[in-house]
């Protein structure tokens, strides 16, 4: 009788490293785990910086990206009816209103007027201002500027000078100039509905104030006809702030000048 016992492949193992030894397999998770950790970090990052350009429009980077996909909303053109509620500031509480902020507040105050601006007013109220201001001088737009298209005009209140205005009029492609020196601009809560964009503070305590008509209308020649308007189709946020030069300024320039 022969006797035959099970084997369970013992005596084919090597035990000095041959071919037939065990090899242990554990290179492939820790380099699945490092694919996935940098994965879930890649992830997360993308989520925080959606949130940071969409939270942000008014800066120049993020509203290039939202340009680039077109994820941007039109700028509406309002009507008299449906302009969006805000309060009302004429020239001497404009001043007080921004008399005491400081660099750092008043930047964010600005990106706050660009943002609210941008995204149509659906979740804050523009600051309008109100009141006679005499036109300094008036110059078209250029590609270099915030808005491409159109005229800005520089007035100064005549109830405090300390107080300038810059009133952009978007699409106007008019060859002539809309206002001359010395001509009144009246800004009310009727017809112009001017929302400042960007204040700027100037030495001496002066400020100038960058307004847009949301109803791109209330505004015309001494004849009576109304200027052609309309909403910017993009925005060049790269631009500078405010779009005219200070009066002051120049003036100062100009004596140094002579005095060179």
């Amino acid at each position: 009788m022969q006797i035959r016992f099970l084997s369970d492949g013992n005596e084919f193992r090597s035990y000095g490293g041959g071919s037939f030894s065990k090899k242990k397999d554990s290179g492939g998770i820790f380099w699945w785990s490092i694919l996935i950790t940098l994965l879930m970090g890649f992830a997360t990052f993308c989520w925080f910086f959606s949130i940071m350009v969409f939270a942000h429009p008014e800066k120049p980077f993020n509203y290039r990206v939202l340009a680039r996909f077109d994820k941007l909303d039109p700028l509406r053109k309002f009507t008299t009816y449906t302009v969006p509620q805000g309060k009302f500031l004429p020239a001497r509480e404009l001043l007080t209103e921004f008399y005491a902020f400081t660099h750092d507040q008043l930047t964010v105050k600005n990106d706050m007027l660009k943002r609210s601006y941008i995204r149509n007013y659906k979740q804050e109220q523009p600051l309008y201002v109100k009141g006679s201001f005499e036109v300094i001088n008036a110059r078209p737009l250029t590609t270099s500027d915030v808005i491409t298209e159109g005229w800005v005009v520089r007035a100064r209140s005549t109830d405090i000078e300390d107080v300038d205005i810059e009133i952009v009029l978007p699409g106007n492609k008019a060859n002539v100039d809309p206002y001359h020196v010395g001509d009144t601009i009246v800004l009310d809560q009727k017809n112009t509905f001017t929302a400042a964009l960007h204040v700027q503070k100037f030495d001496q305590e002066r400020v100038c104030v960058t307004l847009m008509p949301l109803a791109y209308q209330g505004f015309g020649a001494k004849d009576g006809k109304q200027f052609e308007m309309k909403p910017p189709a993009k925005l060049n946020m790269e631009a500078y702030w405010p779009l005219t030069r200070d009066p002051a300024s120049a003036v100062t320039e100009n004596v140094v000048l002579k005095d060179g």
